[in-house]
């Protein structure tokens, strides 16, 4: 049976996620039971008290275009040994994503492991790891083990959330709950943060952890010391209701466009939109007869890739335009996303 599980339900997903992510030290998967599960959601398929397959959805606060939204993270993706290859987690995922289209929930994300396994699910990538090299010599270095008191949580907070929003219309927006979770996060593998300051500012915040490899979790610093570079392909997005996101977007010069969107899972979406935009508004209706007008049709995929500005040119057909140059204007008009800076890993 396809269900959310409720808190008692949620501790039996252990036995599967030790299963699945047997490299997560005993003092984490402690952390993780004990902090994440008090307001995530679990979509399993579950008989009696075996979970055959799961996946967690994890709620953070993400900033887009200045409107923050609660949207899931999905991590713990896992399928029993044993029922491997037979449909389950399709089920759930295509279920979850419908889910949230119910809900108006604009987008989910999140990092694989293996892209492949979400390509055909129409995730897309939307933003490469974020990454700095910087140099600290000079400035007074502080090292936070425990909760530090509310002052300087509130002096990182304000930092991060400054910096992040700088460059970027897209970014996890970061309060003190989420500070003191992160910290219990990074203490499970005897983690740290360190704080560099001058003598009025905080310049930089980096984190790491590991028990057997000290690693780097985190690295944010100030664009006056440093700016941000850009590693590997990181974080996929799936659209999960087009209409709230788009409100969110404006348009250089007033537009009016019919776009179509092929959507396999999420049927609301496998439509036409009439998109009406300009500087201050945006409008965003489906339409059900739109004659011989014009339309740009997108798979939802290359949609996101590109209305979240990974991709510069749209991947669309333009349908019924007698001037198809208009309407790659009228698409260009549109001001996509630039900059996203999401660095959670788990």
């Amino acid at each position: 049976m396809i269900k959310y599980l409720n808190q008692k339900e949620k501790a039996l997903t252990k036995p599967l996620y030790k299963e699945a992510f047997f490299e997560d030290s005993d003092s984490f998967v402690n952390y993780y039971y004990e902090e994440k599960l008090k307001d995530n959601r679990i979509l399993a398929d579950i008989e009696g008290e075996s979970v055959r397959s799961m996946i967690m959805l994890n709620p953070y606060k993400i900033s887009v275009f200045n409107k923050i939204y609660n949207l899931d993270y999905i991590v713990a993706v896992a399928t029993g040994k044993e029922f491997k290859r037979q449909g389950y987690m399709r089920r759930l995922l295509n279920k979850a994503l419908c889910d949230m289209n119910a809900e108006h929930v604009p987008f989910t994300y999140l990092i694989p492991a293996n892209k492949d396994y979400y390509l055909p699910f129409d995730f897309a990538f939307v933003a490469n790891k974020n990454e700095y090299n910087a140099n600290f010599l000079g400035l007074k270095k502080q090292v936070i083990k425990e909760e530090p008191d509310k002052e300087l949580i509130f002096r990182i907070l304000d930092f991060i959330n400054n910096e992040v929003s700088k460059d970027n219309d897209v970014y996890t927006y970061r309060d003190e709950n989420y500070f003191i979770r992160d910290l219990k996060e990074i203490a499970s593998e005897d983690g740290f943060i360190n704080v560099y300051s001058d003598e009025n500012d905080i310049l930089a915040v980096e984190s790491f952890w590991g028990r057997e490899k000290l690693e780097l979790k985190e690295r944010i610093v100030s664009s006056k010391l440093a700016n941000r570079k850009f590693g590997k392909e990181n974080i996929m997005v799936r659209i999960t209701d087009i209409v709230e996101l788009l409100s969110n977007f404006r348009a250089k010069e007033p537009i009016d466009i019919i776009i179509k969107i092929n959507d396999n899972i999420i049927e609301a979406q496998n439509e036409y939109f009439r998109i009406e935009m300009d500087e201050r508004h945006s409008s965003v209706s489906r339409i059900s007869d739109i004659g011989d007008r014009g339309f740009a049709e997108f798979d939802i995929a290359d949609f996101t890739g590109w209305i979240f500005g990974y991709v510069s040119d749209a991947k669309c057909s333009l349908i019924n335009f007698l001037d198809k140059s208009t309407a790659k204007k009228t698409l260009d008009s549109i001001n996509k996303i630039s900059g996203i800076f999401i660095n959670e890993l788990v």
